[in-house]
């Protein structure tokens, strides 16, 4: 009975690994929240922190906010160093919002949102329609730079759980 219960745990894991790494892709879906919850059910439920190392949960923990915030700060880079104000910023994170929900396709969606936040908000700043593409094309590119990050740190923290699999 007790490895009925183990393989319906793991299973649970892989399908929640599987529905993060999409979640990294999709922005409606948390992806590396729900790979975290993942790490932590199967540390602390099905294994156990005796065999699965505490130290390489709080690395799957500091790599998980690292990614997960990377779409802020990358994005926000991106669009930084093309000269974007702060105030631009937020109104693009409102716009990716929106976009996210009015777009019947969410990555397009959030980014079709993202980019027009950013030019609305830089146009009514400068009065000036070309930095303000520029510094749309500046906060896409960092928004798709963080997307590559959160799906590589998604993979890293499924690998280190990987490595904690009793033998």
């Amino acid at each position: 009975m007790e490895n009925i219960g183990y393989a319906l745990g793991v299973g649970a894991v892989i399908l929640a690994f599987v529905v993060g790494l999409v979640g990294t892709i999709l922005p409606i879906i948390p992806g590396l929240i729900i790979i975290w919850l993942a790490a932590l059910y199967y540390a602390a439920v099905i294994v156990g922190f005796d065999v699965f190392s505490p130290w390489v949960f709080v690395l799957i923990t500091l790599i998980s906010l690292a990614a997960g915030t990377s779409n802020i700060w990358l994005a926000a880079l991106g669009a930084r160093t093309t000269g974007a104000s702060w105030r631009t910023l937020v109104i693009g994170f409102i716009g990716a919002i929106a976009g996210t929900f009015l777009l019947p396709i969410p990555l397009v969606g959030t980014i079709v949102g993202y980019a027009a936040g950013l030019v609305l908000a830089e146009y009514a700043r400068l009065r000036e329609l070309q930095p303000a593409i520029k510094a749309a094309l500046g906060g896409v590119v960092g928004l798709g730079v963080s997307t590559i990050v959160e799906f590589i740190g998604a993979l890293l923290m499924i690998l280190l759980v990987v490595t904690q699999v009793p033998r």
